[in-house]
């Protein structure tokens, strides 16, 4: 007769001492879990936000700083948000590059330039002929 598989449950799966040998030896798959458990948890420690010997300077409430009130106005947020952008977030070109693009506009513009000039003198032209004033 044919042998049924043994299935083995997730529970059984999960459980340490299901997966060691019989002599009591860590397998490979309970080695990596072990490794990724610990990292885990490293990763969670690094996450963390460290506690602050020092107590922190509070300013008394009556007065509140023109930057703070800058910072919370809809206005200066957005002002903020744009310089943080641009100053950090921005990929800006390198002095060769930007020189390179502008050489490059100004040369399609003139060509782009000379196919209208000739265009134009073309139509006008025709419409002198059409009109009957052209020689």
């Amino acid at each position: 007769m044919a042998e049924k598989k043994k299935s083995t449950s997730r529970n059984q799966m999960a459980d340490p001492k299901a997966s060691t040998s019989t002599n009591g030896v860590k397998t490979k798959e309970q080695l990596v879990r072990d490794e990724r458990k610990e990292q885990k948890e490293q990763k969670e420690q690094k996450e963390q936000p460290k506690q602050e010997s020092k107590a922190t300077r509070r300013s008394p409430k009556g007065s509140s700083s023109l930057l703070k009130r800058f910072r919370n106005n809809s206005i200066g947020r957005f002002a903020l948000d744009a310089y943080h952008e641009l100053r950090y977030k921005v990929t800006w070109p390198t002095f060769q590059e930007a020189r390179n693009m502008t050489i490059a506009v100004i040369v399609i513009s003139l060509v782009i330039g000379a196919i209208l000039a000739a265009a134009d003198f073309g139509l006008y032209h025709l419409f002198l002929l059409i009109v009957g004033r052209g020689s």
